[in-house]
C-alpha cells in the first residue's frame, strides 16, 4: 500500500489530452512567431530611407497535416479521442479549418483530404503500416505544412529525418501494459493511453 503511494507521488502523470493539446499549441506557436522578408510588399519604414529599398515582412499562416494511421492494429476508440483533442486545440488557436489536411495511411497513402473538421476526414485502410510514405507526401504538399501531427500505434518504419521545415508531434496510441516501439528522436512524442 505504501509502496504504491510512493510510486504515485514520485512519478506524477499529466492527462495525455492536456499534453497533446499543449504540444499542438507549441508547434503552431513556433510557426506563428516566424516572419519572412518579401520584396512584393513595401516596408512600412521605407519613407524614412529615401533612395533605399527595404524588404517588407510577411508572417506565414500555420498549416497543419494530420497523418492518421489506418492500419488494422490501431484502436478506433483511442484514435477518435486523439483526433478530437487535436481538432479542439487547433480550433482554440484559431487555425482555419481549410488549413488542415488529413492523410489516411496504412502501407500506402489511401486518401488526402483538406477538411474543416477532423471528423469530416475520409479514413480508408486496414492493411500494414509504413508511415514513411505519408511523411514523404507531407513534404510534397503545397502549401507545405508547418506542423504534422501523426496519430499512430508506432509500429511502423520511420524516416531518418522529419519533413523539411515541419515540426512533428507523434500521438502514440496505446493501452496500459502494451509494449511501445522505438520512436524517432526528431519528433515530440505524446503517449495517448486508454485504460482497459
Amino acid at each position: 500500500e505504501a509502496a504504491r503511494w510512493v510510486r504515485r507521488m514520485t512519478e506524477p502523470t499529466l492527462p495525455w489530452e492536456q499534453l497533446l493539446a499543449q504540444s499542438v499549441r507549441r508547434g503552431v506557436g513556433w510557426t506563428s512567431g516566424r516572419t519572412h522578408t518579401t520584396w512584393t510588399r513595401p516596408n512600412r519604414r521605407a519613407s524614412s530611407t529615401p533612395g533605399m529599398f527595404l524588404p517588407g515582412w510577411r508572417r506565414p499562416n500555420p498549416t497543419v497535416a494530420m497523418v492518421v494511421d489506418t492500419s488494422g492494429s490501431v484502436d478506433d476508440a483511442l484514435l477518435a479521442r486523439a483526433m478530437g483533442e487535436v481538432e479542439g486545440a487547433l480550433r482554440a488557436l484559431g487555425v482555419a479549418g481549410s488549413s488542415v489536411t488529413v492523410l489516411a495511411c496504412d502501407a500506402a497513402v489511401q486518401a488526402v483530404t483538406r477538411v474543416r473538421r477532423a471528423r469530416d476526414a475520409v479514413l480508408h485502410g486496414g492493411g500494414g503500416t509504413d508511415l514513411r510514405v505519408a511523411l514523404a507526401v507531407v513534404e510534397d504538399l503545397r502549401p507545405r505544412p508547418t506542423l504534422a501531427v501523426v496519430l499512430t500505434d508506432g509500429w511502423t518504419p520511420w524516416p531518418a529525418t522529419p519533413p523539411t521545415g515541419c515540426a512533428v508531434v507523434i500521438a502514440l496510441l496505446t493501452r496500459r501494459g502494451e509494449e511501445t516501439p522505438e520512436l524517432p528522436d526528431w519528433a515530440t512524442t505524446i503517449r495517448c493511453q486508454l485504460d482497459d
